[in-house]
């Protein structure tokens, strides 16, 4: 069950921990009492990167988090919002930009804690190996309907994704310019049962979750027509060469406040790791999460 959210002094809060505990940090000026191991943090950047890591911090047990969304639409929001101080942490799918990081009296502090994407997925008797990023909103939109107009054999592409309510769908529905109409494609619950339409039809194509190629393949994404296919690999994700998945990054201010140390330290955790995977995101090591000011 999700927590409430309350409208206090312009800020849209979720209780985080005992509700009275939290409504009293909430009330008392936004500062957590000492020594009570809750910390408030607030949040600004790009809409989805904030949701995740604020449900993350949500369901923190030790130490517990009271969090605030300041802004939330684009990751330049966050950005801007850390530089003038409004917000603890900025939540976004790109890294800083050189000029972003030149608006900063010092350099902001910067993690990679996880990467959330999506495939197209295909029989493996399929005769496609690779399609070009343009052509994807032509196939879901239903502009393209065979095979053979993406070099394959002459047969109907039959279309198999989520429902656009989820996260899945809506990325679907984004990449195929589709955002008031229904989804033109057969729709299914869950991933697994995408990529079994998939591997039980050689005419399907499937838009999932990345991680589900044990019976279906992948298809390869050509950024340009005449460059090289991408295909949803950890070393291309990272690269910010995969065009389906995004990079959650989180930034603090250098030196970071103590709650933005929390945070941060939570968010590389076994605990957040789980939270992570069950929400559908691939923790990135510690070790490789080093971003842009980065420690």
């Amino acid at each position: 069950m999700r927590r409430p959210r309350l409208a206090l002094f312009g800020c849209s809060v979720r209780l985080a921990g005992p509700a009275l505990l939290g409504l009293a940090c909430v009330l008392g000026g936004c500062a957590a009492p000492r020594g009570s191991g809750t910390h408030v943090v607030s949040l600004a950047g790009a809409s989805v990167p904030v949701e995740l890591v604020e449900s993350w911090l949500d369901r923190a047990r030790e130490p517990r988090f009271v969090t605030q969304r300041v802004q939330f639409f684009l990751s330049r929001h966050g950005f801007e919002r850390l530089r003038d101080g409004a917000c603890t942490l900025a939540c976004t799918d790109r890294p800083i930009s050189d000029a972003e990081r030149r608006d900063f009296p010092t350099p902001p502090i910067g993690r990679r804690v996880g990467f959330y994407g999506y495939a197209l997925y295909v029989h493996p008797s399929n005769r496609v190996d690779s399609i070009f990023l343009g052509d994807i909103r032509n196939v879901f939109s239903r502009k393209v309907t065979n095979w053979k107009e993406l070099g394959g054999d002459d047969a109907p592409i039959r279309l198999v994704g989520p429902r656009k309510s989820t996260r899945g769908g809506g990325v679907l529905a984004q990449e195929a310019g589709i955002f008031i109409n229904d989804a033109p494609w057969e729709v299914c619950q869950t991933n697994a049962q995408i990529v079994a339409a998939v591997a039980a039809d050689a005419t399907a194509l499937g838009f999932a979750e990345v991680g589900f190629d044990r019976d279906a393949r992948y298809l390869g994404i050509h950024l340009r027509r005449s460059g090289p296919p991408s295909f949803p690999s950890l070393e291309e994700i990272e690269a910010c060469r995969y065009p389906l998945a995004q990079v959650i990054h989180v930034y603090c201010n250098d030196p970071p406040s103590p709650a933005a140390a929390a945070a941060i330290e939570y968010l590389s955790s076994d605990g957040a790791r789980r939270l992570m995977e069950s929400a559908g995101v691939w923790p990135i090591p510690q070790e490789r999460g080093m971003a842009h000011g980065g420690p």
